[in-house]
């Protein structure tokens, strides 16, 4: 989770838990981009080569990704979710509101099964692959195993502060709509010193420079993204960056809750059906 040992290490106290990059394994990547392209042709045109190592695993074996857009169809989401380790109702019920806050504008809903769903919740705190806070990108949780989660929420219960659950909840739910990261938009990975960034990685992660640049320093197309004319720091799919690694020193703010330009571009991809005027109005 390097978004988080970065905050640790510039506050010199104990940080929110922040999103960890999450993908499959190579061998269910070109179904799982057969599969998108099946379901929503444009995903075709978001085609990016990008170089991973499994999480958890320091200097692990690097590997290039063939990745395209995971949008779900523009008829509109309605995805199943099933809670793996039955947390209480108030619990699950808490949970759901907040993943369908999606749905304000956009023709989205999440809804829960105790059967197999497509969207499987855990609260995993290990190992350390499988902890924090993630989500598998839009349409990629098909490609899932069935006993497997597709999203984690570490920790979270009824104790847990609204706050998190509009910042955390709310954003893992964004990336199950296939939406990715805000911050790694172009004008926002402009504001990141790459020679403190390849120091960084290289001391924490044990990243060469050419996967410090595919993992922090590429930005991602403007078309796999929030979709704005602007970056939005303020995005709910825009986590903080400390002003440790910024060229400034100046952090990029990231936002705690859905806001005006999620909503549009939410409604946008997955818009609404109007009603059919009854005859005669």
């Amino acid at each position: 989770m390097w978004l988080l040992e970065i905050l640790n290490q510039e506050r010199n106290v104990a940080a929110p838990i922040v999103c960890t990059p999450k993908s499959l394994p190579a061998a269910r990547l070109n179904e799982a981009a057969r599969r998108s392209i099946a379901l929503n042709p444009a995903n075709s045109v978001e085609s990016r080569t990008t170089v991973r190592t499994p999480i958890g695993r320091r200097g692990g074996p690097r590997r290039l990704a063939i990745l395209v857009g995971r949008k779900w169809p523009v008829t509109g989401v309605r995805l199943s979710v099933q809670f793996l380790d039955n947390p209480p109702k108030a619990l699950r019920t808490r949970l759901l509101e907040h993943m369908n806050a999606w749905g304000k504008f956009a023709n989205v809903r999440f809804v829960e099964t105790r059967r197999t769903g497509k969207v499987r919740v855990a609260r995993l705190d290990s190992p350390a692959d499988m902890a924090g806070y993630w989500s598998y990108i839009g349409t990629e949780i098909l490609e899932v195993e069935a006993d497997e989660p597709t999203m984690n929420l570490q920790g979270f219960t009824m104790r847990v502060p609204e706050s998190e659950f509009r910042r955390v909840v709310r954003h893992e739910a964004g990336h199950t709509l296939g939406f990715e990261h805000e911050h790694m938009r172009r004008a926002l990975v402009k504001k990141i010193d790459p020679a403190k960034a390849y120091a960084y990685f290289d001391r924490t992660n044990g990243w060469d420079p050419a996967e410090v640049d595919a993992q922090v320093l590429t930005p991602l197309s403007e078309r796999s993204i929030m979709g704005t004319v602007e970056s939005d720091p303020l995005s709910i799919m825009c986590y903080e960056i400390p002003g440790s690694i910024t060229k400034n020193g100046k952090p990029i703010i990231g936002g705690t809750n859905i806001n005006k330009k999620d909503h549009a571009f939410a409604a946008a991809m997955y818009p609404k059906r109007v009603a059919t005027a009854r005859r005669g109005r």
